[in-house]
């Protein structure tokens, strides 16, 4: 079994040139969202939300929204039809800068859990999906 110090993270913190507000906006309304992630979006943006991802030239990604705290935080895991599970975790705060905002983004790649007749197999799977930019 997988423990939580094997699975890989990856983190990108950013400082964005407008409040906290209006970053809100560009990470919870489907065509902001879709503006900024270089695909097709659609987000509800509240737990038990569904989200969608089609990138251009990419497989559909798909998952649940699992938390918000509204103009804080929102996170979701999600995968594609291939089972490439991770989880994303987006935190905002004011910047060092007045009306800025600091922006964390962090992709966890979950395990991928296969049943057998031997009990669970975890396949921990890698994700191209961190590089997403964000724009204000």
């Amino acid at each position: 079994m997988e423990n939580d110090s094997q699975r890989v993270t990856v983190e990108r913190d950013v400082e964005v040139a407008a409040p906290v507000e209006h970053v809100w906006e560009r990470i919870t309304d489907s065509t902001m969202v879709t503006e900024w992630m270089g695909g097709e979006v659609d987000i509800e943006p509240s737990p038990g939300g569904d989200i969608t991802f089609l990138p251009q030239g990419g497989p559909a990604v798909w998952g649940t929204v699992e938390e918000v705290i509204v103009g804080r935080r929102i996170q979701w895991s999600w995968r594609t039809d291939d089972g490439l599970p991770s989880l994303i975790e987006i935190e905002l705060s004011p910047g060092a800068t007045d009306g800025s905002t600091r922006v964390l983004v962090r992709e966890t790649l979950l395990p991928w859990t296969i049943s057998g007749p031997d009990g669970h197999t975890e396949w921990p799977m890698a994700s191209a999906r961190t590089n997403v930019q964000l724009a204000a």
